[in-house]
């Protein structure tokens, strides 16, 4: 027994030394995503910039100078100045980083993968490709639910003309494929927010018309399927597409980090067409992470300006719970799932026993 508790201890701390030097090791970071990684609207301030701040993005702002376990002038401690802060040293990200306002799984996923690619290609060590994708699927939706015509086949005319759940697996896979052939890469997949948890914050002050956010978004097209006048056909719709999008997401990264190096992904027909076949590279693992879908986000964390991106303490809090994790207690309530889309989607019911989501480390 002794000798067994012994080995054991060996194992588990062999795992915390190999972790630890994994994460030490990685020299480049990049990222596929939409406005939330470019900072959109994170001053949180007015006059707002109703642009990208990138300055206040979760992944790869980089403000803290030569102090390297400062926030910077933001406060928003990203996730590559908390490695930074670990291991004493510079680490190197895309400036701007890759990711894109307005951008979809749907039709931008590919072509950011092959600039991830392209970048972190011409970097030496380990590297980080993350992916935070699938926001905008959903809320590029139209108005109305059904819709005589979409702009394209993928999108589902009975579902305010959002990306089908097929079409958006097709997506990522290609892009799977691209990020899997770049050696020495962890490709760090992250679930989607519960963007339907925006209509618990209807009473919130915007801080450029002065009025709620409910207003706000009854005369602005901000994820207009959703938030126009935030009913429960709409809440419950919006949780159920973004939930199929995060299942989609989970399950495929669980079949790609099963691919052993020098294996190739599997050649499936979804949406229409033959893809997969893609290489995986030495060197080049996988993981997810679920915890920004079971997160629950609070009033200040949403951006004042446009009631829609996080604001930088939002920020803030994406960057830390992607890099330790997100664990859930009765001081930190996570969304519970109960099978009941509009309680879920607003995430009425918390879960409050310790459970734990890891990061992308």
């Amino acid at each position: 027994m002794k000798l067994l508790r012994g080995f054991l201890c060996l194992v588990l701390a062999a795992g915390f030394v190999f972790e630890a030097r994994a994460q030490l090791s990685i020299q480049a970071i990049d990222v596929a995503g939409d406005s939330i990684t470019k900072g959109y609207n994170a001053g949180n301030a007015f006059p707002c910039s109703n642009g990208d701040q990138e300055q206040y993005n979760w992944l790869t702002s980089d403000t803290h100078g030569a102090s390297l376990c400062g926030t910077g002038s933001e406060n928003v401690f990203s996730f590559l100045e908390r490695m930074e802060c670990d291991f004493g040293t510079s680490i190197l990200a895309s400036s701007p980083n890759h990711a894109a306002s307005g951008a979809r799984m749907l039709s931008d996923f590919v072509n950011q993968a092959n600039n991830i690619k392209t970048y972190l290609s011409a970097q030496s060590g380990q590297k980080l490709a993350a992916v935070f994708l699938g926001h905008n699927d959903s809320c590029g939706g139209n108005l109305n639910k059904t819709n005589a015509s979409c702009t394209s086949v993928d999108q589902d005319p009975n579902n305010y003309c959002k990306t089908k759940p097929d079409a958006f697996e097709r997506e990522f896979r290609k892009g799977m494929d691209i990020l899997m052939s770049v050696p020495n890469t962890r490709v760090g997949v992250v679930s989607p927010v519960r963007v339907s948890q925006l209509c618990n914050f209807g009473s919130k002050t915007n801080c450029q018309v002065g009025q709620s956010c409910q207003f706000l978004w009854g005369v602005a097209n901000i994820c207009q399927s959703l938030t126009r006048d935030c009913s429960t056909t709409r809440i419950s719709d919006t949780y159920t597409t973004m939930k199929a999008y995060r299942d989609v997401i989970k399950r495929v990264t669980a079949e790609y980090a099963a691919i052993p190096p020098g294996g190739a992904s599997p050649i499936v027909l979804i949406a229409g067409e033959m893809v997969g076949g893609g290489t995986r590279a030495a060197g080049t693992d996988f993981i997810y992470s679920d915890a920004p879908w079971y997160y629950r986000f609070n009033a200040e964390q949403i951006s004042c300006c446009d009631c829609f991106h996080p604001s930088g303490i939002g920020q803030d809090q994406l960057a830390k719970m992607l890099k330790i994790g997100l664990s859930c207690s009765r001081l930190q309530p996570c969304c519970r799932d109960t099978g009941d889309p509009l309680e879920d989607g607003k995430c009425t019911r918390t879960e409050v026993k310790r459970v734990y989501y890891r990061g992308l480390l």
